[in-house]
């Protein structure tokens, strides 16, 4: 939705933004004493994070209780910077008086912070190139058309990071979604480029949603690719599939 001021189309802030814009800050001069031990058990200063290399001038934290237990985890988040890339989100429980410990992040995937403090994780980032351009998208303007799935709820509870199980209604959303995409003639790649229309990005966006929201079965995730998937390049699609979602398995923790 686009906003109306001052014949001006402003369009609405980013839910994230304003989690960090509004939330409650360490301030400045507590920062030095705030410590985190990082997920390599290396113990560091607020202060000394938000200023060094790896963070950018898009850092932000907050303190926020995100499991409602009484405690506010601090939440850390930064930009890394350079084409279509990346977001970082860093969790960290308080274990003392001005003390945090690495508990989670989240990488590459554009997070969204609702006011429920729920997580919204989009794997687009992940697969933008996959098998196409980044502004390639798959076209279908039928009624029928497949629906966009490319996201994964989250919850922060008992010091860690938790995808929220799909239902019924998802599976077979996801189910439909690959039988339609998957019943278009083939589209061979660009043999230059290597890039189709965005068809082969779609069914991997369909495929590690259902990784995640059904059980995080890689042979169930396969067996499922195989069910619609029947074109000749079956195998190598298959294949930088597993390597994407191995590289997102790392980077994540979720």
């Amino acid at each position: 939705m686009m906003y109306q001021k001052d014949s001006a189309v402003i369009p609405p802030t980013d839910q994230t933004v304003l989690f960090f814009q509004n939330g409650e800050k360490i301030p400045a001069a507590t920062q030095a004493k705030t410590l985190l031990v990082t997920k390599a058990r290396k113990t560091v200063k607020l202060s000394s994070l938000l200023k060094s290399d790896t963070m950018t001038p898009y850092g932000e934290h907050a303190l926020a209780d995100l499991d409602a237990d009484g405690k506010k985890e601090l939440i850390i988040y930064n930009f890394t910077g350079g084409a279509h890339c990346c977001d970082e989100v860093f969790i960290y429980k308080n274990i003392g008086p001005n003390k945090y410990q690495h508990v989670a992040r989240l990488f590459g995937g554009n997070t969204v912070i609702k006011d429920n403090y729920e997580m919204e994780f989009d794997f687009y980032e992940h697969f933008g190139y996959f098998f196409t351009c980044f502004a390639c998208a798959y076209t279908d303007t039928t009624d029928e058309a497949p629906v966009p799935v490319s996201s994964v709820k989250l919850r922060y509870s008992k010091g860690k990071m938790t995808v929220l199980p799909g239902d019924k209604e998802l599976k077979s959303l996801i189910n439909d979604n690959l039988a339609k995409i998957c019943e278009k003639p083939y589209q061979k790649p660009d043999p230059e480029l290597d890039q189709d229309e965005g068809q082969r990005k779609e069914v991997a966006l369909n495929l590690v949603v259902f990784y995640y929201s059904f059980g995080r079965s890689l042979p169930e995730t396969q067996k499922l690719f195989n069910k619609y998937y029947k074109y000749p390049d079956a195998g190598a699609v298959w294949a930088s599939f597993a390597k994407h979602l191995q590289s997102i398995r790392s980077g994540s923790d979720f």
